[in-house]
């Protein structure tokens, strides 16, 4: 390997250029460190290599900024900062927290061999663009996971810029359109039971609970007495509702629970979903499979709310069968709704 090197002072590490390397020749490597080999009774000068660069000037600057803050962790990668973070991170924060990280760090494929130190805005921002279709909530948990992973390299000194912060997300658009039009719930219908999991997206079009809500539902949330499901936990008010089950839904919810699965809707093996796990595997294939358009499963609660009102159900039963935020405030000034008002509500569907 022919190189060229530039003269520094003894322990100031080196900078030399490979003649084999086109884009990136010049390399830079850290100060060598010695390290004892007790079982060659000896002591060996250990060199780090920081890394290859375009010119010489920026592998001097990598090494002086090296210099100026050392570190053993100084060439790690996306993949073990992340695990690093994670062992620590994940002790203390909840179940759907560590699931909507998981979902995120999937994402981030790309970069996962990347020095952590050498990722730039750019191409973060290029994973991004690569996922633009997505829900803007979605693509903010990206970035979310991103500065938490920044904030860790800064702790422990291994970067001292957060580049994430510089990350430009999609303007958020205020959509009309999303809930499933009439003719789409009715291809909905008819696919159900013959198409995989259209069954489940009827089903979620006509309870209203959210994608994480209704994948936790288990046979015991299921009331035969009344023929209601309980569940919800997002806020106060949707922790624990009960929503009626309609006639349209009816033959396939107990088709489900008959599987004696972990939870209602659950793999061939049983075990519950995760939210990213059924869009991914599950939901948007359906939709694609049924021939319409490619909704996010939020646009189920909404179908089933817009569907409501436009039945003519009173807006405290929406919010009570939907578990909205302001209901906890209707709910002081308004009667608490029993089961026969909410069925009688769920009944307006057609």
């Amino acid at each position: 390997m022919a190189r060229k090197s530039i003269k520094r002072e003894n322990g100031t590490g080196s900078v030399y250029k490979r003649k084999d390397l086109k884009r990136r020749p010049w390399v830079a490597v850290a100060p060598a460190e010695l390290i004892r080999d007790d079982d060659a009774r000896k002591v060996n000068a250990k060199q780090m290599i920081i890394g290859h660069y375009a010119t010489a000037q920026e592998a001097k600057d990598a090494l002086d900024e090296y210099r100026r803050n050392p570190t053993t962790k100084y060439n790690i990668t996306l993949a073990e900062l992340h695990g690093e973070w994670k062992e620590i991170a994940y002790r203390s924060i909840s179940k759907q927290t560590k699931d909507n990280y998981d979902a995120c760090w999937i994402k981030l494929e790309p970069l996962y061999a990347h020095k952590f130190r050498e990722i730039r805005t750019a191409q973060m921002q290029a994973v991004i663009d690569l996922y633009g279709n997505m829900s803007h909530s979605t693509l903010s948990k990206i970035k979310a996971l991103l500065t938490q992973l920044y904030d860790y390299a800064m702790q422990n000194d291994i970067v001292n810029k957060n580049y994430a912060k510089f990350i430009i997300l999609p303007k958020q658009e205020k959509s009309t359109k999303d809930c499933f039009t009439d003719l789409e719930l009715e291809k909905i219908k008819k696919a159900a039971g013959v198409i995989p999991f259209a069954d489940v997206i009827l089903m979620m079009c006509y309870t209203g609970f959210r994608v994480s809500e209704f994948l936790e539902l288990t046979q015991f949330s299921y009331d035969t007495a009344t023929n209601a499901l309980k569940g919800g936990k997002k806020t106060d008010a949707g922790r624990g509702r009960v929503v009626p089950v309609h006639d349209a839904i009816q033959p396939h919810l107990m088709a489900w629970i008959a599987k004696n699965g972990k939870a209602i809707i659950c793999t061939d093996t049983g075990d519950p979903y995760t939210a990213d796990k059924f869009r991914r595997q599950c939901y948007y294939p359906a939709l694609d499979a049924i021939g319409i358009r490619r909704l996010s499963p939020h646009a189920t609660r909404h179908t089933f709310a817009t569907r409501l009102s436009a039945a003519g159900a009173r807006t405290e039963d929406i919010q009570a069968l939907a578990g909205h935020e302001d209901y906890e405030v209707t709910a002081n000034t308004y009667i608490h709704q029993d089961i026969k008002t909410l069925r009688a509500a769920i009944e307006k569907l057609s």
